[in-house]
């Protein structure tokens, strides 16, 4: 499980920015572009749950499984 902070910092580094709120989830949009990404408000999300996200983002599969294994809790 990865906490939800961690991710967040990595998809700004991505380049995506906030956007909206809604009841249980939060916005965040692609800088430029229109792709956007769902992040429910829980503490800990899964690691299937962040591979989806950053495979979507863009993100290499090395990259994505060193993101998961030095900030996994």
């Amino acid at each position: 499980m990865v906490r939800r902070d961690a991710l967040i910092n990595k998809i700004r580094a991505i380049g995506y920015a906030y956007k909206d709120t809604k009841k249980r989830i939060s916005l965040w949009r692609k800088t430029g572009g229109t792709h956007f990404i769902s992040l429910p408000h829980t503490e800990l999300l899964e690691d299937s749950y962040v591979m989806s996200v950053l495979r979507q983002a863009g993100e290499s599969e090395a990259a994505i499984r060193s993101f998961i294994g030095s900030h996994s809790v």
